[in-house]
């Protein structure tokens, strides 16, 4: 999976940007392990507010009409936000699969 990490008030680290591989990609590369490589590319747009709040975008578009799978989380930590983002991806990229699994039966 290809992930492009953008960054607005927020200096990435080469530590941060690994745990990023391991909280974000490592896992939707599971969840998303039908799909050739060609098709598992997202943008990751992380910022950071003047409350030093942190907040954190995913966008993705996978084959089909219902392929766009976009996430946003703000929180505190930095750490938490991209968890948060996770998650939500999770539901969508489930929910996508259930979807064409019902279609292609249909």
């Amino acid at each position: 999976m290809n992930i492009q990490i953008h960054s607005d008030n927020l200096e990435l680290t080469s530590e941060f940007k690994e745990l990023i591989h391991q909280k974000l990609t490592l896992k939707l590369d599971q969840l998303l392990s039908d799909f050739p490589n060609d098709q598992k590319t997202a943008v990751v747009h992380l910022a950071k507010d003047k409350y030093d709040h942190f907040t954190a975008n995913f966008d993705m578009n996978l084959p089909g009409k219902n392929g766009h799978i976009f996430a946003k989380n703000t929180h505190i930590n930095l750490l938490s936000a991209i968890i948060g983002i996770r998650e939500q991806i999770e539901k969508q990229i489930k929910k996508y699969k259930s979807e064409l699994v019902n279609y292609s039966l249909g």
